[in-house]
This record gives structure tokens, sequence and C-alpha cells, in this order.
């Protein structure tokens, strides 16, 4: 007797093969799978294969449900999800063993009233944390410097973007430039595997790149400009021409909402871009290439992560205190998830845009 393994998938009882079928057959018209007989095969465990439509009318009719079948978005939804409760459980970790060092540490007399949160805050963050913070402050403004643009305008001159092509062969292009020249800076990237740094520039750069040119745009002059460089200025009503309105209207939006949130407190800036360069499988629509890249070592990937998570979180604590960081933090989180997701539907459409062959190697590699 052969033996098949049951379980209940998309509301109905079935076997692993009949929901890996149905998942794959589930949204395709009906009427575009034929049956080379009379509508009635024999669907059975042996035989079930043979007619596609059957089987399908089969599964419908024993009541699995296509409207359960998740759609890439909500995937993705679900894995940021995930990812926001993993980050909310390290969260929770940390103001509880704040908590007990606050417990630990006060004193019980009555008679003695003593408010330990400015002792607290000077203890979360050593000299070592604050060299890191440095480091990392220190070798962003040297990915800038070592990356000038050339052959264009400069400071304080306005080069126009024509189309979607120009906008991904100047200005994201070279910020993409200057942030590969950051990340190969850190001790933390340098230690991954080749493979596992091609992975997530591949799969994390363009997000960044978005999120940094929506905190060099200067609403006052609606230009884009990175500041200390002789780079020119590139006008907001260009930018805005070109992908699709929403999305720069959203990115403005969120622009505000993150500096609402912590102020354009740089040191959080910067970390938090090594937070999402250092992400593995949180974002909507990844590159087939990514996700199919053998022998990623994911808990390497994690850890280097859980480094700057950390860090960052720390410094929230010793800058806004046990009671208002937790809040702010995670506010921050989810506005960053939602740069993602917008990135990641420019990815999965850039070719409504752009002819990608148009663009430099490194540029194609980022879609």
């Amino acid at each position: 007797m052969q033996k098949f393994s049951l379980g209940y998938n998309f509301d109905a009882i079935s076997c692993e093969s009949c929901k890996a079928f149905f998942r794959r057959n589930a949204l395709r018209p009906l009427e575009k799978l034929k049956c080379r007989g009379n509508g009635g095969c024999d669907v059975s465990f042996n035989i079930r294969k043979r007619c596609k439509r059957c089987r399908l009318e089969k599964c419908l009719q024993t009541g699995m449900r296509k409207e359960w079948i998740l759609s890439d978005k909500e995937k993705a939804e679900k894995r940021a999800k995930i990812e926001e409760n993993r980050l909310l459980k390290q969260i929770n970790d940390n103001e509880q063993e704040l908590r007990q060092l606050t417990k630990r540490d006060s004193k019980t007399d009555d008679d003695l009233s003593l408010d330990l949160s400015p002792l607290l805050n000077q203890s979360i963050l050593n000299d070592f944390d604050w060299f890191t913070i440095q480091f990392v402050q220190d070798c962003f403004i040297e990915s800038v410097q070592l990356n000038q643009i050339a052959g264009i305008s400069c400071y304080p001159s306005t080069q126009p973007i024509e189309s979607t092509i120009e906008l991904f062969r100047v200005p994201l292009y070279i910020t993409s430039m200057r942030l590969i020249t950051y990340i190969k800076q850190l001790n933390e990237f340098q230690q991954l595997d080749k493979d596992d740094q091609v992975y997530l520039v591949k799969l994390n750069l363009l997000t960044v790149c978005f999120l940094h040119s929506a905190f060099i745009y200067d609403p006052r002059t609606d230009c884009y400009h990175e500041q200390d460089t002789i780079d020119p200025l590139f006008s907001g009503k260009d930018w805005i021409k070109t992908l699709n309105k929403q999305f720069h209207n959203e990115m403005k939006q969120i622009r505000n909402d993150l500096i609402d949130i912590f102020q354009s407190d740089d040191i959080i800036i910067k970390l938090f871009y090594l937070i999402l360069i250092f992400s593995n499988q949180i974002s909507l629509n990844q590159a087939t290439q990514c996700l199919l890249t053998p022998n990623i070592n994911t808990l390497s990937m994690f850890k280097a992560q859980n480094i700057f998570a950390d860090l960052v979180y720390r410094y929230c604590l010793h800058q806004y205190g046990s009671n208002q960081a937790p809040t702010l933090f995670l506010r921050y989180i989810h506005k960053l998830m939602k740069v993602q997701q917008l990135v990641d539907a420019v990815k999965y459409t850039i070719n409504d845009y752009i002819d990608i062959a148009e663009l430099s190697p490194l540029m194609q590699s980022l879609m």
C-alpha cells in the first residue's frame, strides 16, 4: 500500500502533492485547462496527473479555496510582519533586561528617592559603542568623498533629468557606488562570503539608494543634493516626472514621517541603512536570482544585522529613554518597511518604464 501524507490545505484536507498542484493552477482560468475526455476523468491517487482540469475541479469540489492563495504582495506583508514581530521580541527582551537592571540597582529605602534613569542611560552605550558609531559616520563621509560625479554639471548648477533612464544612470548610480564603498569598509560586511555580499547588495541596495535620496531632498528648494559635495542640484520637478508621481509623493511623505520620529538624527539614519543592507528575504518582489541563490549563510547575515539593530536600539534608549524609545523605534521600522514595499514595486514594474539593458551592469543587477 502506497502511503501519502494529508494535511489541511486551503480550507480542505488534501495531500501535499495536491496542495502544490492547487497553488500552481488554481488561479489559472479553468477554460484554459482542456480535458481530453468528457470531463469525468478518474482522479485517484495513482492516476491524478493525467488531466489537470478534472484534478483542479476535484480540488474545488472538495472545498479547496483559491482565494486562500497568497499573492506576492500578501506574502511580502506576511514576511514583513514576521520580521516586525522578531524585532519587537528583541525590543521587549531588551526592555525586560533594562527593567531588571533598574530593579537590581534601585534602593528600597522609602526615605530615599533616587531617579536612576540618567545613570542608566549613561551606561547603555560604552566607549566601544561610541567608537563604532563614529566609525560608521566616518565611513559614510569617506565613501562620498571617494566617489565624485564626473562629466556633468557641478554645484550650484542644476543637472536636468529628462527621463527615468537618466534617474538610474546619474543620481541613483552615484548613490549606489557610494553605498557600496560605505559597506565594504565595515568588518561585518567583509567577514561575509563573497556570494553573501553580492546577494545582499542585489537584494537591498536599491532600497537604501531611494531612502538616502529621500533624506537629501530639501523641500524648501525642491531639490536633491548630497551635502558637502560638488554634486549638482537635481530638481524635484524632474524627479517626479520619472517612474510615477505616486511613488515620489509617498517617499516624500515617509521622509517627513521619519524626520518627525527621530528629528533627522544622522546616527540613526546611517545605522538603519546598515540594518536594511543586511536584511534577508523580507522584501516584496525579490529578484529570482536572489531567491534561488544556493549556499547563502543566513545566520551570518542575521548576526551582522543584529549588531547594528542592537546598537541603534540602545542609542535610541540613550537619546529618548526607555519610555519613548520602543514606540519610536517600532514606528521607524514600520516606515522603513513601507519604503521596501515601494521600491520592490518599482523593481517589479521597472520594465514598464525603461529598458534595463541600457543601464550599467551594476544598476541592472539591482533590478
